[in-house]
């Protein structure tokens, strides 16, 4: 059930095998492994996948969600104000014409404690190299 889910919400959240991998710190062949029901990542890539694709430890690994999760189920992905675009588009439509850095900086910002600190850093480093464009 596993590595069911795991493709699943992949697909849902619009990220690629890779994405997820260089999250995890593991080569994406391994990440396949877990997609094949080969293997396993340790709890600590299991918690921030599940926090990548923004659903409960429980529900990834294929038991129910806990009643007061402060995680979606799947269905409420793309009801998510996070996932909100103002279109009808899928979040793997609009990920997958994302570049890999893009990609993989929505994917840190999932698993990131801070988000406003996040924020507030791109915000910085815009600012810093606007300012250095018009000088």
């Amino acid at each position: 059930m596993f590595a069911e889910n795991l493709k699943k919400y992949r697909k849902l959240c619009g990220f690629r095998q890779s994405d997820v991998a260089e999250m995890i710190g593991v080569d994406r062949s391994a990440y396949t492994y877990y997609e094949n029901g080969k293997t396993e990542p340790n709890i600590e890539g299991i918690k921030k996948i599940a926090s990548m694709f923004k659903v409960d430890v429980n529900m990834l690994l294929g038991f129910e969600p806990e009643e007061n999760s402060s995680f979606g189920i799947s269905a409420q992905l793309h009801n998510d104000s996070h996932f909100d675009y103002g279109n009808n588009a899928s979040t793997e439509e609009l990920l997958g014409k994302c570049s890999a850095d893009e990609r993989c900086l929505i994917a840190y910002y999932r698993i990131c404690d801070d988000k406003k600190e996040v924020l507030e850093t791109v915000r910085k480093l815009y600012e810093a190299s606007v300012t250095a464009d018009e000088e």
